[in-house]
């Protein structure tokens, strides 16, 4: 086992090069031959293989083809790109460690730079670590939209699932929606709306069905927004689809009714003697 020392040495910029092949292929447009146009190298650096600095062959479509931007297509190494992403120095092996202690086992961003520094002997600035943080954030949304039909078909063999639907504040920052499947208890979706409204929450509500089918029932709470966007929603699928009130909200909103006299006496009596709460 290399000691911190040891391990800092392995994973800091050592000018180690690697020259990494582009398999010949056809072009992305015309599928016709490419052509070797130059290497180019550029540093990375990722747990399971340390740092180095990569120098690619870049291939193009010997027909010259572009991208609407008038770019180029290029053809870059496969084997590099499961270790990184085009341009990037770090890893993913890296973004995903910075993603689950993120948001999995949520440290802060020191404690990640001190673990990433104690166990890989890896310096990287509270910066880098909230732009991994995010961009572990949107490749984990691009993998869960491309995984869609299989938590469709597992939905549909589970006989349906009941979308439950509640929204909660972020200090003043807007609202947090989140779409559920109940038996699973997988978040289907979520988005960041400016407030909880029927005419905001419907469009994300429709994204759902689309994506994994339409529900067997919705379970919302009592707030006129989810109560309008969830019958606005079994109107348009014009289906019978129950909606049901969360018990929770329910029993919270009846007791909250019976007992405010007495609560609302008892606070008094406290005011009144000064009895610190």
């Amino acid at each position: 086992m290399l000691g911190g020392e040891g391990r800092a040495r392995g994973l800091s910029a050592s000018g180690i090069v690697l020259a990494v092949a582009t398999e010949e292929g056809p072009c992305q447009k015309c599928s016709g031959t490419t052509q070797v146009q130059k290497s180019k190298g550029h540093r990375v650096v990722t747990l399971g293989l340390g740092a180095f600095v990569a120098r690619e062959t870049v291939r193009v479509c010997a027909a010259g083809c572009t991208h609407p931007s008038g770019e180029l297509i290029t053809r870059r190494s496969e084997a590099l790109a499961r270790h990184v992403a085009p341009g990037a120095v770090y890893g993913y092996d890296i973004e995903v460690h910075v993603g689950l202690e993120r948001f999995l086992r949520h440290r802060q961003r020191e404690e990640i730079r001190s673990s990433l520094k104690e166990h890989y002997g890896l310096r990287l600035s509270s910066g880098q670590i909230s732009k991994l943080a995010k961009r572990f954030l949107h490749h984990l949304e691009k993998l869960h939209a491309s995984r869609a039909p299989a938590i469709r078909e597992a939905l549909a063999h589970d006989g349906g699932y009941p979308l439950h639907i509640d929204a909660t504040g972020e200090d003043g920052r807007g609202t947090l929606f989140v779409a559920y499947a109940g038996w699973r208890g997988w978040v289907l979706d979520a988005w960041k709306l400016t407030t909880e409204r029927a005419d905001q929450v419907l469009p994300c509500l429709r994204v759902v069905v689309a994506r994994f089918g339409a529900p067997c029932a919705i379970m919302r709470d009592l707030g006129p927004a989810m109560t309008q966007a969830a019958i606005a929603l079994v109107g348009e699928l014009d289906k019978e689809i129950p909606i049901l009130r969360c018990h929770l909200h329910f029993l919270r909103d009846v007791g909250k009714d019976l007992l405010s006299p007495w609560y609302d006496h008892l606070r008094n009596l406290v005011r009144r003697f000064r009895v610190r709460s």
